[in-house]
């Protein structure tokens, strides 16, 4: 068995200490998202529904270009998720290959034993960063974000939250914020046996740093730390005002997994706000996002992450062959004739 760091064809870096390929292989396509509208991802569900497509596409990776770092997500039912997973270990049997996998945790927020409702969490984004830049633009931001807008009716229902359908969480709320542990110790019970070299904290972390729960990121980070021997790295979608509060808080993290593209697509609360964070920020940056759900050219979108903005990594979804051979082949060029 090869491990994962002889076997890379890419360059590595170091994110709290461990060898992190710069180019890792994204999971959403396999999990049927494509951030390309509805119908796109009834095709990806359709697709890789069947295990024998997604071992293909992932042994092309693997075989001919040395990717041997995927992304992944905790799973705590059966579903795509689960077969994604036992591709995994059909890819190592078959090229004799350690993976190693870098699974994003859902942060199970919970209010009065009730989880956070997911667009007041948003109203409440909406609300803190409005008070930070312009209003008008802001509200366009959230309206007509191209990846935002793929989320199944964001556009009539948010509008409707800002019109008063729904009240932001208010400072007594956030008081009362708790986090459900059992279902974090049900997502770690999902990863067990496979090679995680980061583990990723969900979206909310956003929400615990605007909110000032801090103190409820700490305690989360802390008790990884005793069940797992890997670094912790935070997800973040509001990189412009989110970081600069990490930046400053006393939260034992590695660093960000964080949309970065020339689009400025999912990019809080606007694109230069966010650059200006991501690359002021003194711990490492992996790319999410790079092509915008495939809106730009690979060679743009990777010369723009690994050149201009420069990131440590990148994750890249693919949901064909023919995509691993040319976003990959591109990275690889970018990466080894810089």
């Amino acid at each position: 068995m090869r491990d994962y760091i002889s076997a890379c064809g890419f360059p590595l870096v170091e994110v709290g200490g461990t060898p992190v390929p710069r180019l890792i292989l994204g999971h959403l396509p396999f999990l049927g998202e494509s951030y390309q509208g509805l119908e796109k991802n009834r095709e990806y569900v359709v697709r890789f529904s069947k295990i024998e497509n997604t071992i293909r596409v992932m042994r092309r990776a693997v075989e001919e270009y040395g990717v041997t770092a995927f992304a992944a997500a905790a799973y705590v039912e059966d579903g795509l998720s689960r077969l994604f997973y036992k591709a995994i270990k059909e890819i190592v049997k078959a090229t004799g290959i350690e993976i190693a996998v870098i699974p994003c945790l859902r942060i199970p927020l919970t209010l009065d034993g009730e989880p956070v409702d997911d667009y007041r969490r948003w109203l409440t984004y909406y609300e803190i960063e409005r008070r930070l830049t312009d209003e008008k633009a802001l509200t366009d931001k959230y309206l007509d974000d191209p990846i935002l807008q793929c989320r199944r009716g964001w556009k009539t229902r948010f509008r409707e939250a800002l019109r008063g359908g729904l009240e932001p969480y208010h400072a007594e709320d956030l008081e009362r914020l708790q986090v459900d542990y059992q279902v974090l110790v049900e997502e770690l019970r999902s990863i067990e046996g496979f090679n995680s070299i980061l583990v990723e904290l969900g979206s909310e972390t956003d929400f615990l740093a605007m909110a000032g729960r801090l103190d409820l990121l700490s305690g989360i980070v802390e008790w990884l730390r005793r069940r797992l021997v890997c670094p912790v790295v935070l997800g973040v979608h509001h990189a412009g005002t989110t970081i600069p509060i990490l930046e400053r808080a006393s939260v034992d993290f590695c660093g960000y997994i964080t949309p970065v593209n020339s689009m400025g697509a999912l990019m809080l609360p606007d694109m230069n706000t966010a650059l200006k964070a991501i690359k002021a920020a003194e711990k490492p940056k992996i790319a999410i996002k790079p092509l915008a759900g495939g809106r730009i050219p690979p060679k743009t979108a990777l010369r723009f992450v690994y050149g201009e903005v420069g990131v440590e990594a990148c994750m890249i979804g693919v949901a064909s062959e023919e995509e691993v051979e040319e976003d990959l082949s591109t990275a690889l060029r970018i990466l080894t004739n810089p």
